[in-house]
């Protein structure tokens, strides 16, 4: 298998450093000089229409409909994928640029199946050639915009300032807030480099800021994933919508809980530790997984006082969504 230069840097503790460090300077100069666009319109092909889903019981019943359907989507998957692991591209249309794309795909964060062959985490690749935005990204953005459709003026927080998510959607819409957790030294709330300091757990938002929340694959990364729902449902207006996507295992009817804090704060792992991509904070560590999310995140929800709590669930090999059925999980507050 071919190694990629992202691979060759992380190989090296030196090249890693630097090169993370570097990154960080380039992700902070882009979320203050995002690329302008305009907001796309979705019509014909481009649309999006999730399949909605409230339960585990609910899924089960959705999936014993679609086995045939099911085997056909596993197999379009397997066969594009080449033999000899080198990093590919896939022709599609990418719903955000409105164009024919081609979308990137490496096997950064792969595994190997019970075959033994080389599968690619689609979840984190199929990059677009032209926006740069990674599958589970576009898909959120598409899903975000197609299905809330949030006025030029919403308020909308997103809870990642440096992803390229952030990036896309400040040079669309105008009022648009980000953080970012302890990148820079500083009480909550301050800002440093226009970076502002954010605790999910104990935000200092006013109540009733914003009209959307939009937390790409963060979630996971907090030890008390409750504490978090609440704050995100105090910030939010009446009416207002929780959008975010996670590590979410379809078969899971309850959260599997990979590690946890001690009364005295301490972490205590329940699994083998699990760590996604680069700590911008540390370049020498990754971000610690505490959870994978089932089904009961919707009761969770529930229980912190959101509506409509469930699952989009999406899957196009045309605008490059796959990898399995890709999911959002969504919620409003009354």
């Amino acid at each position: 298998m071919q190694r990629t230069l992202k691979q060759k840097i992380k190989s090296s503790r030196i090249m890693s450093r630097v090169g993370w460090l570097a990154y960080r300077e380039l992700l902070v100069f882009r979320s203050h000089h995002p690329k302008k666009g305009s907001i796309p319109r979705f019509k014909g092909e481009l649309r999006m229409e999730p399949v909605r889903l409230r339960s585990f019981s609910a899924y089960n019943e959705w999936l014993q409909l679609r086995n045939e359907e099911e085997k056909r989507r596993v197999e379009i998957e397997q066969s594009l994928v080449p033999a000899n692991g080198s990093p590919f591209s896939v022709p599609g249309t990418c719903a955000l640029c409105s164009i024919p794309t081609r979308f990137r795909v490496d096997f950064d964060y792969g595994s190997v199946d019970s075959d033994g062959r080389l599968v690619p985490n689609f979840r984190e690749s199929l990059v677009c050639s032209h926006c740069g935005l990674k599958n589970r990204v576009r898909g959120a953005l598409h899903a975000f915009i197609g299905q809330c459709v949030p006025a030029e003026g919403a308020a909308i927080y997103v809870t990642e300032q440096l992803g390229r998510g952030y990036s896309w959607l400040r040079g669309r819409y105008s009022n648009i807030s980000g953080s970012e957790y302890r990148l820079y030294p500083g009480p909550p709330g301050s800002s440093v480099r226009g970076i502002r300091n954010e605790d999910l757990g104990e935000l200092t938002w006013p109540n009733a800021s914003f009209d959307f929340v939009l937390s790409l694959d963060v979630l996971e990364h907090v030890p008390n994933v409750e504490v978090c729902f609440a704050e995100l449902f105090r910030c939010l207006k009446p009416g207002g919508r929780l959008l975010f996507t996670a590590p979410f295992v379809l078969g899971y009817e309850r959260t599997l809980t990979r590690a946890t804090l001690d009364p005295q704060g301490n972490i205590v792992h329940l699994r083998e530790p699990e760590y996604h991509g680069g700590n911008l904070a540390d370049p020498g560590k990754g971000t610690l997984c505490f959870r994978h999310f089932g089904w009961d995140v919707t009761e969770e929800l529930r229980r912190v006082g959101f509506l409509d709590s469930e699952l989009w669930l999406y899957w196009s090999k045309e605008l490059g969504y796959f990898g399995g059925w890709q999911s959002l999980i969504t919620a409003r507050k009354p």
